[in-house]
């Protein structure tokens, strides 16, 4: 028998940035390839290093049958330009689409002004969406079956990972709290996962457990009944939410009062249709029209836009009603319209992080807010991509295993030590970059 190993390139001790292999003699499978977060700290390999690390030979690229995304964040998909051609790659077909919604902006607009830059859709375009149903994909004798799972990023996938008599489950970023709910996951984890010999789970949230319990929304439900409260006490309120977290931005639509209109620019309203459509998970429906504000009013920004519910706004003219309007602080756009505004409330919906005096301070993000942070003008109102300690002891509690690898964590070492996995402390396997994981 071939003998079987499981690494991690990157992510054992970190937040992002991650990539893992599961090798089976001279054959291997690659699970992410991401980009590091702004902020890390001191880490262990850069970028470049990764890429060298992974594909740094004609040996390595040959042995390798196919990369496979959990989902289209950065920190998990950042560096896939240099996967190279010969290489398959995967993700789910939702997640595909709304990649190339973002890179045809992205690329239209590197044309104007980056002409060094790589063109994104080329290597978008490469990717292979998951079979549907549940179904499993033989790599070389390691059996991957991709399971769709709940997180900030839509059409997530977990692998259960079969060879060498072994059941692995490989979780990527999960969480139970978003639109689909608890008793979806655990539905899933029973029915599709069960018991399994590994479990090599992210632990995001084991350093950030005061934050978690200090925030007073939980889940997305959370979010979307508080939001409503917000709304319907200001005239002109204007959300920061990552055009990608579908998730918030359905809860965001749904709760806008009735007499006030929803406003987003094409790229969100576009990104918006294809969840609807490929989506069937209680919010993720048509209520109220959408609102969708073109530079210029140029009917152009429209031409992607088929479903009636999305209409074209007069950007002169949007401020009758009250409204919620989704911003990119990033876009000088939004930065105008604000500063047009009377008085408007800022509703920010993304991680603490990046605002300012904060680890990953994020510059343009601080100007866009600059003199609209003050406790009457601004609320932070955000729920985590992650799963909740108390998620992970389910999951663990759920499956069983003999053996368990955090990883997509600053606390791999404390893990263990934990009161609320404190009757598997003897199972957890701690393991650094680069270090391999016997499997048979």
């Amino acid at each position: 028998m071939s003998e079987a190993y499981f690494r991690i390139f990157r992510g054992s001790h970190q937040i992002g940035g991650c990539c893992s292999e599961f090798r089976l003699g001279k054959r291997r499978i690659v699970i992410d390839f991401g980009a590091n977060l702004p902020g890390t700290d001191a880490p262990e390999i850069d970028d470049e290093k990764l890429v060298q690390a992974v594909f740094g030979n004609e040996e390595d690229i040959a042995a390798t049958d196919a990369v496979l995304f959990t989902h289209y964040h950065g920190d998990h998909v950042g560096l896939k330009r240099f996967v190279p051609e010969s290489v398959p790659m995967y993700i789910g077909g939702t997640a595909k689409n709304i990649m190339k919604i973002i890179a045809s902006r992205v690329d239209y607009r590197n044309e104007k002004t980056d002409v060094s830059a790589v063109p994104e859709m080329p290597v978008i375009e490469r990717m292979k969406p998951y079979p549907k149903g549940g179904k499993a994909i033989d790599f070389s004798g390691i059996s991957v079956t991709p399971l769709y799972i709940d997180h900030s990023a839509l059409d997530s996938y977990m692998f259960v990972v079969e060879m060498c008599g072994k059941r692995i489950l490989y979780t990527g970023d999960f969480r139970n709290h978003g639109i689909p709910g608890s008793d979806r996951f655990d539905r899933l984890i029973q029915k599709y996962v069960g018991k399994v010999d590994i479990l090599i789970t992210e632990g995001t949230m084991l350093s950030r457990l005061e934050e978690a319990k200090k925030n007073p929304v939980q889940t997305e439900d959370d979010l979307g009944r508080e939001a409503e409260k917000i709304f319907a006490a200001y005239h002109e309120n204007v959300v920061i939410v990552s055009s990608t977290n579908v998730d918030s931005v359905m809860e965001f639509y749904h709760h806008t009062p009735e007499e006030m209109e929803f406003l987003c620019d094409a790229v969100q309203a576009e990104i918006i249709q294809e969840a609807i459509s490929s989506r069937n998970f209680g919010n993720y429906c048509y209520g109220k029209n959408i609102y969708v504000l073109c530079p210029n009013n140029y009917k152009g920004y429209m031409r992607n836009l088929h479903d009636p519910h999305f209409i074209m706004a007069d950007e002169t003219e949007y401020n009758g009603k009250g409204f919620v309007m989704l911003v990119r602080p990033n876009n000088f756009r939004f930065r105008e319209l604000l500063g047009k505004m009377k008085d408007p409330h800022i509703t920010y919906s993304m991680w603490s992080g990046y605002l300012k005096g904060e680890k990953c301070e994020d510059e343009r993000l601080v100007e866009f807010l600059q003199g609209h942070d003050d406790d009457e003008h601004f609320t932070q109102l955000h729920t985590s991509g992650h799963a909740y300690v108390e998620t992970l002891k389910k999951l663990i509690e759920i499956t069983q295993p003999e053996t368990i690898i955090p990883m997509h964590t600053e606390s791999a070492d404390e893990f263990a030590k934990m009161p609320e996995f404190a009757a598997y402390k003897d199972r957890v396997n701690v393991i650094r970059d680069g270090e391999d994981y016997k499997i048979n």
